[in-house]
């Protein structure tokens, strides 16, 4: 019994999982652009850290280096600025 709870948990958890791309915000890296107009000499698979403000809120973004040299947005966290 024990196991067929901890089964189901982790196949309800797993189902959680989002595979959505991000959009692009202002101040986002990608923002406006086509994915061939900013490239990088980056190595592929180097991850690219970005920081902006947007709405009153502090957004931290991460990106990954593609193969194609682009960057794709992998991460977005957004925090109160100010302790507001």
């Amino acid at each position: 019994m024990k196991y067929l709870r901890l089964t189901l948990l982790c196949a309800a958890l797993a189902g959680c999982t989002s595979t959505a791309e991000l959009e692009p915000l202002p101040g986002s890296l990608t923002y406006g652009e086509t994915a061939s107009t900013r490239k990088t000499q980056a190595a592929p698979g180097t991850k690219i850290p970005n920081r902006f403000i947007h709405e009153g809120r502090i957004v931290y973004e991460t990106y990954e280096v593609q193969p194609d040299h682009t960057y794709k947005l992998i991460r977005r966290t957004f925090v109160d600025s100010l302790g507001d």
